[in-house]
């Protein structure tokens, strides 16, 4: 898409804000300028969104599926009965996005930084999601996360299935995959995106390589080192022609205070900066 100023912009919403509820966040949005958003799965709310999503207007366009605790992704790649369980899970996910006509489904090939070895059985799992998504018509944006071998083994495997997608996420491109160009992997299967931005590696030396999450700061666009024109041209070379949407936190990591700032923001105040800020980096004004 050339034309940039008419991409839709969307972003995550908080589902567990305690004083605005997600309808009201979604009317929220539209009024902002943001004409789509994403979820969390909570499958005893979907139909209420989604019913809010359509009197507003908005673009429902993804769900993103449950990958830690429980639901621990790395699971399906071990087999058993949590990798049973996990498998199931993500395919009643897939069945919920295709009930209520969201047409993707976010999902993490693995969680877990000790781990570099995909496996048959999670292949043989991952099939199972990917041939129910199939049959349904919704889209998997499988998530450039920590554990890169995983992802590359499940496209390697599926990259014909019409279900098979890609999501962007630029937060983990430069904190989890070395600044890799993940689009020049992956960008023809581009079906959504979380635009969210870092500084990079900034653990010491002496930490724990299980302490690698906390450089994924999930801030907003502008905040951190993320080339945001790089970005944009990556997209725009790409057949992606959708909403472009963010993944941000209010929340620091331990011990560090880069979301003060945020955090003294109202939500509303919040969804305002980011909203700014993300019109600024498709107009490639940051």
């Amino acid at each position: 898409m050339s034309l940039n100023q008419k991409r839709i912009l969307g972003t995550h919403i908080f589902a567990n804000d305690a004083n605005t509820t997600v309808v009201d966040q979604i009317a929220m949005l539209k009024n902002i300028g943001f004409g789509a958003f994403f979820t969390e799965w909570c499958p005893e709310h979907t139909a209420e969104w989604a019913e809010a999503a359509a009197k507003h207007g908005m673009i429902y366009q993804s769900i993103h599926s449950p990958f830690c605790g429980e639901y621990d992704v790395s699971n399906l790649w071990r087999g058993g009965e949590a990798g049973e369980f996990v498998t199931n899970s993500l395919i009643e996910c897939v069945r919920d996005c295709a009930k209520h006509s969201i047409p993707v489904m976010v999902i993490h090939p693995f969680i877990g930084f000790r781990e570099h070895t995909p496996t048959q059985v999670g292949l043989d799992n991952y099939a199972r999601i990917i041939e129910v998504a199939e049959d349904l018509g919704v889209k998997l944006g499988f998530e450039n996360v920590e554990g890169e071998e995983y992802l590359a083994a499940i496209m390697e495997r599926f990259w014909a299935s019409p279900a098979c997608g890609f999501c962007l996420d630029t937060g983990h491109e430069q904190c989890y995959n070395g600044g890799k160009d993940m689009m020049a992997l992956y960008g023809e299967k581009l079906c959504h995106t979380h635009f969210n931005d870092n500084l990079g590696i900034v653990l010491p030396p002496e930490a724990s390589i299980d302490d690698t999450w906390q450089n994924d700061l999930h801030l907003t666009m502008g905040d951190g080192i993320v080339d945001w024109k790089g970005v944009m041209d990556r997209i725009d070379a790409s057949p992606y022609d959708g909403p472009i949407i963010c993944e941000l936190s209010r929340n620091n990591k331990p011990n560090r205070n880069d979301h003060d700032k945020y955090a003294a923001m109202s939500l509303e105040e919040f969804y305002r900066f980011a909203f700014d800020r993300l019109s600024k980096v498709v107009n490639r004004e940051i």
